[in-house]
């Protein structure tokens, strides 16, 4: 995959707000440890949607770059066997959120 750096708004502390920019990788690591603290935290910890927000656009973005790939390729299964994984770590984040949900009511 290639390097592309991604926007994600971030808080600054004077009360601002700037963008951080983010490759792929950081994007998914930010994810995964999201992911990470959200199941082993025993309440419900702060919503992450930027991050969620720009793993689904980063799916769909690989999802077009493997349509425009060449057939047979053996990059293509590699890709998806990536972004399976990607989805499933999305996937289990928001479902520990919702299992956490009607606790903090």
């Amino acid at each position: 995959m290639a390097e592309e750096e991604l926007n994600l708004p971030g808080q600054d502390s004077d009360a601002g707000s700037e963008e951080v920019v983010l490759t792929p990788a950081e994007l998914i690591e930010r994810l995964e440890q999201a992911w990470m603290n959200e199941k082993f935290a025993p309440d419900l910890l702060e919503s992450k949607p930027e991050i969620v927000e720009c793993v689904m656009e980063q799916l769909d973005h690989m999802e077009e770059n493997l349509r425009r790939a060449k057939k047979g390729d053996l990059k293509i299964s590699i890709h998806r066997m990536e972004m399976e994984r990607i989805r499933y770590v999305l996937s289990s984040y928001l479902r520990c959120r919702l299992m956490k949900f009607p606790n903090r009511i």
